[in-house]
């Protein structure tokens, strides 16, 4: 179990970098249908998401989208998504096979609580990212944007052997 969260977080990191790569300037604002209405939203959306629950796993609660007082450019936040990336991952690679099967209580934001496991919780991080990795690639292509490498986890198995 803990062999493949570690690559599932491997490959989160890879592809979190991969797509922050691809998102030019002067189309991270354009408006296009999808869950938020721009790239540069969906961005600090998933920033947002894996820092909480970092905090959360880190123990802490959590009140406010990190991302709600950043001022920075979009280079800026394509670098703390990064990091933040790099150290989910590497917070993870410290644990041992208890940390996974441990549970979780936390309340969201929202004031409901609810338990998870830590194993659950990171499963959740990572299919997250995939799914807005995924939305990404079609707002760019919408954008116009077309020379977009592959952020299949098949990829970066063929990468990183």
């Amino acid at each position: 179990m803990e062999i493949s969260l570690n690559h599932f977080l491997k490959y989160n990191l890879w592809a979190n970098t991969r797509i922050a790569a691809l998102i030019p300037d002067e189309v991270a604002d354009v408006e296009l249908i999808s869950s938020f209405p721009t790239i540069r939203k969906t961005l600090y959306h998933m920033w947002d998401a894996q820092e909480v629950w970092f905090n959360r796993l880190n123990g802490a609660t959590v009140n406010h989208w990190p991302s709600e007082n950043f001022n920075g450019t979009l280079s800026e936040a394509k670098e703390l998504f990064i990091q933040s990336s790099q150290k989910m991952m590497e917070f993870v690679l410290a644990k041992d096979d208890s940390f996974f099967t441990a549970s979780l209580a936390y309340t969201n934001m929202k004031g409901i609580t609810y338990t998870n496991t830590h194993e659950e919780i990171l499963m959740h991080v990572c299919n997250h990212a995939t799914l807005h990795r995924g939305q990404i690639i079609t707002m760019l292509r919408n954008a116009g944007v077309t020379s977009l490498q592959s952020t299949d986890m098949i990829t970066y198995f063929r990468e990183n052997k």
